[in-house]
């Protein structure tokens, strides 16, 4: 069924050419307010057709590998985003199908040598028009557009490159080519800061836009919701996920990643001397609501000090790994992966 789908799908696009084939989903496909698209031409999706007809899973088969959450090695590995498969082929069965910016906004970073990261190539757009100002990352590129700079304005529907199987560390086969597609933020702009602490004995090529300072939305699941017009935008859908965990952080810092995503906020932070701020976590560990503590408020605490204020266990047990929290004689503490983003977003030592 999902080959035929394919083929029969091909047979259509190549009859009206693959840049009709944009405005083809683009004129049953433009969503919510700010104009959203898929990044690939295969209409499977906005046909309403299930998640097998166009997520490509790893090499185990498993359809849930493609997609976002602890779906890798056995549910032990996090993928932060969604792996889409290629309906355009040419002789040597290589994929073609170009791939789009999903929003209009601004090209923020081009990573065009393969083996600089596990993503291949790949290229960020940044939309400073959508409330929260998300990026978008396309990844696994076989070539990025010789015409995309840097800073660069894009719309809906711009041509970024060319779906592929590039990666730097291991081999994408013919096969399994594919866009990875992620939805995120960005969570410290001092990101080398940290990295330099790690010791991991090898270069920083990208700056901010390392995969290690990039936190994701699940993509398919914000479409779903657009598309069922259960949600408009990004705002909409980051107000209906559930929270797993509050923390508190004990410390007088506004970091960079309230500055850049100030409506994150619970409340205003100008109200008076911050001394911590109250996080609520999604399962997956987005910080994505903050509510200022200010002085006199009532509540305990030393500089640096990460408290735990309530959680949701089954949430936070109901996936396999990336666990916001650990129970130690039946006491909930951050786990270390959760400190791990509060270093990155703070600057802790």
């Amino acid at each position: 069924m999902q080959m035929e789908l394919k083929r029969q799908w091909a047979r259509k696009l190549r009859r009206l050419g693959v840049w009709a084939s944009f405005f083809i989903l683009g004129s049953g496909g433009l969503w919510g307010e700010s104009g959203l698209v898929w990044p690939t031409p295969n209409p499977a999706f906005q046909e309403g057709h299930a998640p097998e007809t166009f997520i490509q899973p790893t090499a185990s088969g498993r359809l849930e590998s493609g997609l976002f959450g602890c779906v890798r090695n056995g549910g032990r590995r996090f993928h932060e985003g969604i792996d889409l498969f290629p309906i355009f082929r040419d002789r040597r069965r290589e994929a073609t199908d170009p791939i789009y910016a999903v929003l209009p906004g601004r090209v923020a970073y081009i990573s065009s040598v393969a083996w600089h990261s596990s993503y291949g190539r790949y290229v960020i757009v940044e939309h400073p028009q959508v409330s929260p100002p998300i990026h978008t990352l396309y990844a696994h590129l076989a070539r990025v557009d010789s015409s995309l700079q840097v800073g660069q304005t894009v719309q809906s529907g711009t041509v970024l490159g060319v779906m592929g199987r590039s990666a730097g560390g291991y081999t994408i086969p013919r096969e399994r080519a594919h866009l990875h597609f992620e939805i995120g933020f960005r969570l410290s702009d001092d990101f080398q800061s940290w990295f330099d602490q790690q010791g991991f004995g090898s270069e920083n090529y990208h700056g901010v836009w390392n995969g290690m300072n990039l936190m994701g939305v699940d993509p398919l699941d914000f479409y779903e919701k657009v598309r069922r017009g259960e949600v408009q935008n990004i705002d909409e859908f980051l107000a209906a996920e559930p929270i797993a965990a509050t923390l508190r952080v004990v410390t007088s810092q506004t970091p960079d990643f309230i500055r850049r995503y100030p409506n994150l906020l619970e409340r205003s932070a100008d109200r008076g001397n911050v001394v911590a701020w109250d996080i609520a976590f999604t399962w997956y560990g987005l910080p994505l609501r903050w509510n200022p503590r200010f002085a006199g408020e009532g509540f305990q605490g030393n500089q640096g000090d990460v408290q735990v204020l309530r959680y949701h266990r089954p949430l936070i047990e109901g996936q396999a790994c990336r666990r916001l929290l650990t129970w130690r004689s039946g006491r909930a503490e951050p786990s270390a992966q959760t400190l791990t983003t509060l270093k990155k977003i703070f600057g802790f030592q």
